[in-house]
């Protein structure tokens, strides 16, 4: 017995040896590379202190940063069509005589930001995750099409039967169901929710390993090179990163009561202190929209209101149709400036077909769902003779959902409902052997569904509506089994929405092959889904920021979010930023 301990006490020493000899690596690596350029001091957003990509669906401001963070094996351009990220080619090994359909996709020379090669393993631990019959991930509808994937979300098989493995370390093999349009799910595979992650990492703190930067690791053009939490993150660019990056680094200080606010930043970058400006105050929004300033582009992202079905007051549809009725989508628009009335719950920049296949978007070809003017005597109309009580509203702590926040409960106080507003933000505390993390309480209140309405930044899961869509249906939703009841029951989505005709509906669309007839569908499903109101789009957000003038090269994605790979700064030495 005492042979055997002394044998695995000497084994851990040689794993962990193997674990620290490529950081080393890395920051060898990394130390040649820090002639690579200047520091660019910018503000690309508020503080995000979760950067699981898992729910990535939830923060249009997270994903600003998660998307120079990570990346998957393939991306969008910027017309929305799919390329080629991480993949270096594709294999098809389909025998339509024995049923059997998979690919192999071989991975580019590509590392995480400490130095390790990112593995195929890493996409099979990120996908299993997703998959996980406990693990609530709203993103694992798009993985239905590989064999058996259902059956380990539904938790009939485990997931080890879960058809992909990984052949080499840089060789992926998927199998399917069954025949399976590869454009479509190369599509789902661009998704900001499907990227890679290292298992060794996340295991350490599974409840909050996004939000300590010594444990995260990525594998997208940037890493963090140092974050203090309410102060300063500097990102600096990943020496591992397949693609060339021309900006080294960026240096962020956080607008946020303990150093700056929004306003205080706008100063700094007209003083010319900082080159970038992405998140700009509401009061100085419609000025400089004015002045031709700023420079906006739409995202993939629609504000809207989840409702907790559950409670007693918003089971009834009539009550969330007249909380809908009573808003006016216009004036939630001005105020936030860079934003358009919502006409449905899918984006604009949602194609009708797989991957654009004849341009025309899922919102042209749809109707329009929602009135952009509120209808308040409809909305007393629907609440007559109910009994109307307190609504809790949950927000996230910045100054845009507090302004809407304050928009909704004097809105709904006028129809007679008491309206408390909750704005949640993120707390530091220490986790295992004094690790600093975060506990994003926002998160917490989402997915213990301690909310009556909270206010979401609904992220588009892909191109494809689908996603979306199917996370409403119970099948589709990706909520966590409760495991301790034995009951073993699927979860339906956040809001507890439960409609078997919807449900059904999704199935449908789900098993058509025909492009067009399968929109038809998902238009119908759409209709469904917001006449039955377990979510409320308000607006669909834009991303507006400022350059400066000797910032060049910065793009956008076609999410909307920054892309600072090929941006270049003159007159670098003006700018002192430390290093």
């Amino acid at each position: 017995m005492g042979d055997l301990t002394k044998m695995k006490k000497l084994f851990a020493v040689i794993l962990s040896l193997l674990m620290v000899l490529p950081l080393f690596a890395g920051c060898a690596k990394d130390s040649d590379n820090k002639k690579g350029g200047p520091t660019i001091p910018v503000y690309i957003s508020g503080e995000v202190t979760n950067f699981d990509p898992a729910y990535g669906n939830l923060d249009q401001t997270a994903q600003k940063l998660m998307s120079l963070l990570y990346e998957g094996l393939f991306k969008y351009d910027s017309n929305g069509k799919v390329v080629k990220a991480q993949a270096k080619s594709i294999k098809k090994l389909d025998k339509p005589s024995k049923n059997y359909y998979a690919i192999e996709i071989t991975l580019k020379n590509t590392g995480w930001s400490d130095g390790i090669p990112v593995q195929a393993s890493d996409y099979i631990y990120a996908w299993k995750r997703i998959l996980e019959s406990d693990f609530r991930g709203e993103a694992a509808s798009m993985l239905f099409c590989i064999k058996n994937a259902r059956k380990v979300h539904d938790g009939d098989a485990t997931i080890d039967d879960l058809g992909i493995t990984d052949v080499s370390s840089n060789v992926l093999r998927i199998e399917f169901e069954g025949k399976t349009d590869y454009d479509q799910f190369y599509e789902y595979l661009a998704s900001p929710m499907l990227v890679p992650l290292r298992e060794f990492q996340v295991g350490r703190v599974p409840e909050d390993w996004s939000s300590n930067s010594t444990i995260m690791v990525s594998n997208g053009p940037y890493a963090i090179r140092a974050y203090t939490p309410g102060e300063s993150m500097l990102l600096q660019a990943n020496a591992n990163y397949h693609g060339k990056v021309k900006a080294f680094r960026l240096s962020i200080t956080f607008a946020t009561n303990k150093v700056l606010d929004d306003a205080a930043v706008l100063k700094r970058f007209e003083n010319g202190e900082i080159v970038y400006d992405g998140e700009i105050p509401l009061k100085r929004r419609a000025e400089l929209l004015k002045a031709k300033k700023v420079k906006v582009k739409d995202t993939m992202s629609v504000l809207s209101c989840i409702f907790n079905t559950e409670t007693e007051l918003l089971s009834d549809p009539d009550v969330r149709r007249a909380l809908s009725l009573a808003v006016d989508r216009e004036e939630i628009a001005d105020i936030l400036t860079f934003a358009k009335p919502a006409k449905g719950l899918i984006a604009s920049k949602v194609f009708n077909t797989s991957n654009g296949k004849g341009k025309a978007t899922f919102r042209k070809k749809g109707e329009t769902l929602l009135d952009s003017k509120a209808k308040l005597s409809d909305a007393k109309s629907l609440l007559s003779g109910k009994t109307l009580g307190e609504i809790n509203l949950v927000i996230r702590d910045d100054e845009a959902d507090i302004a809407v926040g304050e928009y909704l409960k004097k809105t709904w106080e006028a129809l007679g409902f008491t309206v408390n507003v909750t704005p949640l933000g993120s707390v530091e505390y220490e986790g295992p052997n004094e690790m600093p993390l975060m506990d994003d309480q926002y998160l917490d209140a989402y997915e213990s569904k301690s909310f009556d309405v909270i206010l979401v930044d609904y992220m588009m899961f892909s191109t494809d509506a689908f996603g979306n869509l199917a996370s409403f249906a119970t099948t589709f939703a990706g909520g966590a089994m409760d495991m301790t009841t034995g009951k073993y029951e699927l979860e339906p989505h956040i809001s507890g929405y439960s409609n078997p005709e919807y449900d059904a509906l999704i199935e449908q669309a789900y098993a058509e092959k025909n492009a067009s007839k399968r929109a038809e569908l998902l238009h119908k499903a759409e209709k469904m889904l917001l006449n039955d109101m377990p979510i409320m789009p308000l607006v669909e957000l834009q991303n507006a920021y400022l350059v400066g003038k000797d910032l060049k090269g910065v793009k956008t994605n076609y999410f909307g979010m920054p892309d600072f790979t090929g941006a270049t700064l003159k007159n670098a030495s003006k700018y002192q930023v430390g290093q």
